[in-house]
């Protein structure tokens, strides 16, 4: 999409029947769902009339994307859980995401809550620098396989492992970002110092990186993780490598968090055979949200 002087951008509630229903192919061209994993407008309208969020993108009047999630608790913390987010290929890009979930974070404000949760794969750069980078979310928390086998082109073959990712509304990093105070850090400055050693490395072969040793005992402040740049077109090329990716980025993430560390930076670079790269570190921040139900993911029949 090229925005042009006429181009009207809207962040609002979806309310139509007919935009209710769009949500289903946006969820179809987004994800490439099946009906199975669609979520029906049904299920929309419930979650948004008891205290949920359905919000949706319009480009002159027209539904482009929309986000929705639903309250939660753990403990004696209500939370919402902010389930799917999806903007239609044609007008990605284009901060219609990052606009969606700054009217989410104001609807959630307005109703006195002041936490917001979600899902996201850990190998997936672009929803990093979104979630970590442009929102400041942190991630303390790992889960496996919790979806198990998902039915769309973006998990065939892969494990459904997710961060579970915390975004505190009213916290200093997410306040200065609402306000639009954000420099995108680049993975060359932080390679270039030495008080962020890398916790693993890889071997180059060709525009494909393999996954080799992991030191998981290091004990700085700050520590590096790398994940391949671009996990889809690995899994087009040799499906073996990017599972072992997840495997080692697995074990290396659930050890430093037991150890304490919170993920609290993204980097990536426009140079070729640069890895992109989270910043671990040791800070305190809130008591974490209770994900133990989610920790073993979905058991075999």
């Amino acid at each position: 999409m090229r925005r042009d002087a006429d181009t009207r951008i809207s962040i609002r509630p979806v309310k139509s029947l007919s935009d209710l229903r769009r949500c289903h192919e946006i969820q179809r061209a987004v994800w490439g769902y099946a009906d199975l994993m669609v979520f029906p407008y049904t299920v929309l309208i419930s979650m948004q009339h008891n205290g949920g969020v359905l919000l949706g993108a319009y480009v002159n009047d027209e539904l482009v994307g929309f986000v929705v999630g639903y309250l939660g608790m753990a403990g004696a913390k209500l939370y919402l859980f902010s389930q799917r987010m999806g903007v239609l290929p044609e007008y990605q890009s284009q901060g219609l995401g990052y606009q969606l979930k700054l009217a989410q974070r104001e609807q959630m404000l307005r109703q006195g809550i002041d936490i917001i949760v979600w899902t996201y794969d850990p190998l997936e750069g672009r929803n990093a620098t979104l979630n970590i980078e442009k929102l400041g979310g942190i991630v303390r928390s790992y889960a496996r396989d919790i979806y198990g086998q998902v039915q769309n082109p973006l998990q065939t073959g892969m494990t459904t492992d997710r961060f579970l990712l915390e975004w505190h509304l009213m916290s200093d990093r997410v306040r200065e970002r609402a306000r639009g105070h954000y420099q995108r850090p680049r993975a060359e400055d932080w390679l270039s110092g030495e008080d962020m050693p890398l916790v693993n490395y890889a071997a180059w072969e060709g525009e494909i990186p393999r996954p080799l040793a992991a030191d998981l005992e290091l004990e700085h402040h700050q520590v590096l993780i790398q994940i391949p740049p671009n996990l889809q077109s690995i899994k087009r090329y040799d499906l073996d490598t990017a599972r072992s990716w997840r495997t080692i980025t697995r074990t290396i993430f659930e050890s430093y968090f037991q150890r304490g560390y919170v993920l609290t930076g993204f980097a990536s670079s426009l140079q070729p055979r640069l890895p992109n790269l989270y910043r671990l570190e040791r800070e305190s921040f809130p008591a974490p949200i209770d994900f133990s139900a989610w920790a073993n993911g979905v058991p075999d029949e």
